[in-house]
This record gives C-alpha cells, sequence and structure tokens, in this order.
C-alpha cells in the first residue's frame, strides 16, 4: 500500500509540473505574443540531465532493493545454462541502453536551440552504416546460436539420457493431474473416448492394459537430484502452461497436441534450503508464518497461462530428494487399479449406441 502511495504522488507530482510548465507558457504567450523558445529549450536540457541521473539512480536503487526477493539461483543444470545466457544478454542490452541513453539526453542538452548556431546537415555514412548493422547482427546470431544449442538440450529427444525419470502432467481448470508409472516404468495405454473418460478416470485410462495397474497419482512432484527426468504434458480443456520457475523450464500443455522437455534436478528441497539459511533477505521472519524465510521455502509448480478465474490457485509443491529417499516415497504409493467387476453396456455398444462412461475401478 505505501509503495502504491509512493508511485501515485510521483506519478501526480509530475503531472502538476506539467500543467504548471504549460499554464507558463500560455501565459507569456498571452503577454508579449511571443514564446521564448531558445530559453525553454535550454531549461529542457537541464531537466532531461536531471532525468536521466534519476533514471539511473532508481534504477539502481530498485536492482538493489528487488533483487534479494527474486527467485534464488537456478536448481537445475539447464536452468544454470538458461541463467548465463539471460545475464549475457541483459549485460549486453543493459551496456547498449546506457551509452544511447547518456547520448540522448546528453545531446538534447548539448545541442539546444541556441541564437547564432546553425544545425549541420549530416545525411550519410557508409562506414556508420556498416559498423551499427554487422555488429548487432553478429552479437545476435552469437545470442540465437547459444539459446538454440540450449533449446536443443531441453527439446531434442537425442540428447536424452535413456535411464531417465518420466512423469505425466495433465491441465485443467484448475488443477494439475500428475501421474506416476509405478514400479514397472511403463505407463499404461490412455484412451480418450466416452467409454474410458468419466468423473472417475479422468484420464481415460485402459485398466485392461496390465502396464496400468500400477500407475498411481501424487499430490506433488517428487524428483530424485541429480536424476534425468522427462515431463510428457497435456491439458484437458483449455491451454495451460507447466512452468516450474527455480528448475527455469516452462512448456504450454495444448489440448489435444502432446508437448514435453527434458531436464536434470541438482539441488534438494533440503539443500535449497540451506543456500537461502545464508541470504540476509531469507534470514528474515515471514509475518505470515512466524518462521524465516528459508524455512518454509518450497519448489513450486505454477501454470503461466491465464487459464480462467481461479488460474492463479494452479500451484502444487515440487520436493527434490535423494534416490533412497525416493524409493522409500515410491514403496508407499497406492496404485489407482485395483480388480473389480463392471458390468459392460454390451447391448448398447452392439446397437452402435454411444457407450457409458466406464467408471473407475474401485476397491472390493
Amino acid at each position: 500500500m505505501i509503495a502504491f502511495l509512493i508511485f501515485a504522488t510521483v506519478v501526480l507530482l509530475f503531472v502538476v509540473l506539467v500543467l504548471i510548465a504549460r499554464a507558463s507558457e500560455l501565459t507569456a504567450d498571452l503577454k508579449s505574443g511571443k514564446v521564448d523558445y531558445t530559453n525553454q529549450s535550454k531549461w529542457n536540457g537541464y531537466f532531461l540531465l536531471i532525468s536521466l541521473v534519476v533514471m539511473f539512480v532508481g534504477s539502481a536503487i530498485s536492482f538493489k532493493v528487488l533483487a534479494p526477493v527474486m527467485i534464488p539461483k537456478a536448481a537445475s543444470i539447464h536452468g544454470v545454462n538458461t541463467d548465463y545466457l539471460f545475464n549475457l544478454t541483459m549485460l549486453i542490452i543493459g551496456v547498449v541502453f546506457v551509452l544511447t541513453q547518456i547520448a540522448l539526453f546528453w545531446f538534447a542538452y548539448r545541442y539546444n536551440e541556441s541564437h547564432g548556431h546553425e544545425a549541420y546537415f549530416y545525411p550519410h555514412n557508409n562506414t556508420l552504416e556498416i559498423i551499427w548493422t554487422v555488429i548487432p547482427s553478429v552479437v545476435l546470431v552469437v545470442l540465437i546460436t547459444m539459446g538454440m544449442y540450449e533449446w536443443m538440450r531441453i527439446f531434442n529427444p537425442d540428447n536424452r539420457d535413456k535411464n531417465m525419470m518420466v512423469v505425466e502432467a495433465t491441465g485443467k481448470q484448475f488443477n494439475w493431474m500428475l501421474r506416476y508409472s509405478g514400479k514397472d516404468g511403463k505407463f499404461g495405454e490412455r484412451i480418450i473416448d466416452q467409454a474410458h473418460v468419466s468423473p472417475t478416470n479422468e484420464l481415460g485410462i485402459n485398466w485392461e492394459d496390465a502396464k496400468s495397474h500400477d500407475d498411481f497419482m501424487s499430490d506433488k512432484l517428487y524428483l530424485v537430484k541429480n536424476k534425468p527426468v522427462l515431463m510428457k504434458l497435456g491439458a484437458q480443456d483449455v491451454l495451460h502452461s507447466f512452468f516450474l520457475p527455480h528448475f527455469r523450464v516452462k512448456m504450454d500443455c495444448v489440448p489435444g497436441i502432446p508437448t514435453e522437455f527434458y531436464f536434470v534436478p541438482t539441488m534438494t528441497t533440503v539443500e535449497m534450503q540451506d543456500y537461502l539459511k545464508t541470504q540476509p533477505w531469507w534470514q528474515t521472519i515471514n509475518p505470515e508464518s512466524g518462521q524465516p524465510r528459508w524455512q518454509t521455502f518450497k519448489y513450486e509448480l505454477a501454470c503461466a497461462e491465464l487459464c480462467g478465474k481461479s488460474h492463479y490457485g494452479m500451484q502444487r509443491d515440487v520436493v527434490v530428494v535423494e534416490q533412497k529417499e525416493y524409493d522409500e516415497w515410491l514403496a508407499k504409493q497406492t496404485p489407482m487399479y485395483a480388480p473389480a467387476t463392471i458390468e459392460e453396456p454390451k447391448a448398447e455398444a452392439a446397437k452402435g449406441d454411444s457407450v457409458k462412461p466406464t467408471a473407475m475401478l474401485e476397491k472390493k
């Protein structure tokens, strides 16, 4: 609230200054019928220099205040490479931005309107044209090449480990359904039709497929440190976006079109908490929990696509553990499948009528 009031005050102050300047200009015009544009140009130059300083100082303060509260360092191999590419790009853009802004504001001040001076007409220079065309082009080619290389590491099937973990995530309004393949490491078949999809079997799992008998659902995304993982993604209704900000990976979930990405977690949840324990901002007390912020840190799965009124609630906890702890967690999971007798609507199917949805098998 305080930040909003400060912002509103600055905006209103700016509006007032603009109105005062306009009123002063109109008053001078009414008195003399002429406006001293030379004097105005000089003062505009001074104000622009002040604006330049305020912009740089404000940017520095904002970075100092906001940097500690941003998401911490990447917790995946691909995330570290992505951060490096991002920081390199921002460094190049930042240097260019600073230099061009200094030149822009300085020229407005240095070459303001004045009597007895005539502007020099400089229409063209081939050397300058080549320099400011070739250099940006080379820099962009290098950055794009580096970005494509990292992209291929995440999305190219040929770069994937054969022993990777595979997790299936399906987005719906407004939840994530996370399916694991169980001990056999193989997912059961899914059939998306009226006979298999029902309120109790939303994924349309074919229970006649033996590979589905040990599949299970989880309310948290469990991953193993240093074990490659392939996320197979889908959506039931509208566009969703599977986003793991701490691992720097994101992919849209499109109804009817499977998507996927690949990455390798490098820090367990506990290790990340131990790292954050050393960071000043994370040592402060969270007023909501009364505990240090690092102590309540959790990796997060979020939806990065505006998918409806409860989009904000599409969050799941992500837990990264060592292999031994993951195996213990896996052993405690209960498969979705349990044998039962289901009456098939054979008569209706034989007539060609639409088959009623098959309910999920329940325990006896």
